[in-house]
């Protein structure tokens, strides 16, 4: 798999994340929303970023998907912060693929970020979701 592989692959998980925070939005408690829309908009800018890489690099971007399968039916605000935790576990995972398909310093350095990212918000749901422990030793894995 080459570098433009794997970023195609990590900007169809950034189109899948965004899209599952729609449904994350929706049932969602009130107290959660700010974080969710935070998320969200932080995808939105990798997704672009990632978009721009791939041009850079004479690739064409694919395109979101209408609709994507959930792993769970979400129907409440605990399924909601859960399905949070299983959308930045994906994130994670997929710029960790990217991380091992370049040697590249400057793509490294930008999947390092989005991994970290990633994981650190996961962290976060996984507190909001009363989930023990809260953090991963080995994140995207």
């Amino acid at each position: 798999m080459t570098e433009v592989d794997a970023l195609q692959d990590a900007l169809a998980g950034e189109h899948a994340v965004i899209w599952g925070y729609g449904v994350v939005g929706a049932e969602a408690a009130e107290q959660h929303l700010p974080a969710v829309r935070a998320a969200e908009q932080a995808h939105r800018t990798r997704r672009d970023d990632t978009a721009d890489l791939l041009r850079s690099m004479s690739a064409e971007p694919i395109e979101s998907e209408a609709y994507y399968e959930l792993p769970f039916p979400v129907t409440d605000p605990a399924l909601a912060v859960s399905l949070a935790v299983h959308l930045e576990e994906g994130s994670a995972a997929a710029w960790r693929f990217v991380l091992g398909q370049t040697e590249d310093a400057e793509l490294r350095r930008t999947a390092l970020v989005a991994l970290s990212e990633s994981a650190l918000q996961a962290v976060q749901w996984r507190l909001q979701a009363g989930i023990a422990p809260a953090t991963v030793a080995f994140p995207g894995q």
